[in-house]
């Protein structure tokens, strides 16, 4: 590596129709403090701002190096995958993916999701103090999207228990827990919770953005179960600019 090497940050998103599911991301990414050129690669639904265009428009400003940052919430998302796979970061994937392989004379680096950073679980931390009034009569119960593959539906708990047991200690709770969409064992799990604990259940999404499955599929999972649930999801939260910013300032 020497001194002359330019190099370049892609940020990579899910994407989606709702325009200010896209306006938060890129009000997030627009915050960024670097010398660096930075893009915005969609993996799919927002029209001209693809994976393909942000590694062009980067190549366009000369780099020579592109550190890819993924804006998701866990490395369990097939998603990643199908994204390591399209810019060459990995030469095979069994994964049925729409996207082709994208051609860069730059160096591909690729860099970390969320998980369970601390910056992440600060602004977990924050969600449940919304909602929380005494830790020691209540339970917590994690909810995300999880997977139905084996081969990644292991990296998703193993983040989500890492959470709860973090999230646990630091607010006393008797019991934490986690449950997913996929598969979708949010009622069994908040079942287990009231056997134990006939305590109200502190429920909170682990997603990136609000949506169908905050807005709608998870409240009406906890119906007949004594709970609370806000549906605020990661963004908008600053933290979400600080998990960003670590991850730049590690790299340039």
């Amino acid at each position: 590596m020497t001194d002359t090497l330019k190099k370049g940050i892609l940020v990579i998103a899910h994407g989606s129709r709702n325009q200010k599911w896209v306006e938060l991301i890129e009000s997030s990414v627009t915050k960024l403090k670097t010398h660096a050129p930075v893009a915005i690669g969609y993996l799919e639904l927002v029209e001209g701002k693809g994976i393909a265009e942000g590694v062009k428009s980067l190549e366009d400003d000369g780099v020579d190096e592109i550190y890819v940052i993924p804006y998701f919430v866990c490395s369990g998302s097939t998603h990643l995958e199908e994204i390591q796979y399209a810019l060459g970061v990995l030469d095979n994937t069994e994964l049925d993916t729409h996207l082709e392989r994208i051609e860069s004379n730059a160096r591909i680096l690729w860099g970390e999701p969320m998980d369970d950073n601390p910056h992440i679980l600060d602004l977990l931390k924050d969600r449940i103090s919304s909602l929380s009034n005494h830790p020691s009569q209540e339970t917590l119960l994690l909810v995300a999207h999880g997977s139905n593959r084996p081969s990644f539906q292991p990296i998703w708990e193993k983040t989500l228990m890492s959470m709860c047991t973090q999230l646990q200690k630091y607010f006393g709770f008797p019991s934490a827990s986690f449950a997913t969409i996929l598969p979708d064992t949010i009622e069994d799990s908040a079942s287990k919770l009231t056997e134990k604990h006939a305590e109200q259940i502190i429920a909170v999404p682990v997603f990136l953005s609000e949506g169908y499955y905050t807005s709608k599929k998870i409240p009406e999972k906890f119906n007949g179960f004594p709970h609370v649930y806000s549906g605020e999801t990661y963004l908008p939260h600053h933290l979400v600019n600080d998990w960003l910013q670590e991850q730049v300032n590690r790299y340039v």
